[in-house]
């Protein structure tokens, strides 16, 4: 596991003293996916969101010699995994006396499982959990070992490529179906040809980090997930797209209300910025 700053990385299981390492910031905990390691793309914009910040300790998990093993193989290893991260990562609480109120788990993909089993191995004491996308193959809605709303306080999802790399089951305390939450993203549309739907399942970590920098450019209603799954436009989402109406609004991504429950849509752009929060904000203050 490293320690991530703008100049250097330091692994905490061999690391006695982290002068850059301040006790009194809460800790942010990055996990990759499948074939991929701390440096992958969909990693990237989300550690360098935080370390602009500047906010917070920030650890990456590297679990590449398993995550670079058959898809089978690394899916059936995420509990094991989840929990060798949860051995490293409380010996270093240990040392550097932090508490659980301070950790937040932020995994991608496969590597959105392995958090839950983080989560799972602290007994669900961790304050928070964010799955991006979390993987769907070799998943059902009933996988013990797929992340989940005990393995935290709070755990919320953004499901980006349901039905193909990523699921659609609601798995969090808050899940977010940006555009359906189902491929292809706006903008992914001939990209997730070429990439075998890359662009879609990656887009969650291009929302996520979005979100830490800006929070209020994600704003979603709530929905039911048969209504945001409906190929049809159900009137949920005619609400949301004509009246900018819905039973209520909540922010999507880093800056989430803990107490938040329930399924949420909405909708983006297909570039950088993707956020339409504050625009539709303005409308639906009028």
């Amino acid at each position: 596991m490293q320690s991530s700053d703008l100049s250097k990385e330091i692994d905490i299981s061999n690391a006695e003293r982290l002068p850059q390492f301040d006790s009194n910031r809460s800790l942010k905990i990055l996990i990759h996916g499948w074939n991929a390691d701390r440096n992958n793309m969909a990693t990237i914009p989300v550690r360098n969101a935080y370390l602009v910040q500047n906010r917070h300790n920030l650890l990456v998990a590297d679990w590449s010699s398993i995550a670079g093993m058959a898809y089978s193989t690394a899916r059936e290893l995420v509990r094991p995994i989840g929990y060798r991260i949860g051995v490293i990562l409380d010996e270093f609480m240990h040392r550097m006396s932090i508490n659980y109120d301070q950790l937040h788990v932020v995994g991608h993909s496969l590597g959105a499982h392995v958090a839950g089993n983080v989560g799972k191995y602290f007994g669900g004491r961790l304050a928070r959990i964010t799955a991006l996308d979390p993987a769907g193959p070799l998943f059902v809605s009933h996988s013990v070992d797929a992340v989940g709303s005990s393995d935290a306080l709070f755990v919320d999802a953004i499901h980006t490529d349901g039905l193909v790399l990523g699921e659609v089951f609601a798995r969090a305390h808050v899940d977010f179906y940006p555009n359906r939450g189902i491929p292809s993203q706006p903008g992914c549309e001939r990209l997730d040809i070429i990439t075998l739907n890359a662009c879609s399942h990656y887009r969650s970590t291009r929302f996520f980090a979005e979100s830490i920098l800006l929070p209020y450019n994600f704003v979603a209603w709530k929905c039911g997930l048969k209504d945001i799954l409906d190929n049809r436009s159900s009137e949920c989402i005619r609400d949301v797209r004509n009246k900018d109406e819905g039973e209520s609004i909540v922010v999507m991504g880093e800056h989430v209300e803990n107490r938040t429950r329930g399924s949420y849509y909405l909708e983006t752009s297909n570039s950088s910025p993707y956020g339409l929060g504050k625009r539709i904000l303005r409308r639906h203050q009028r």
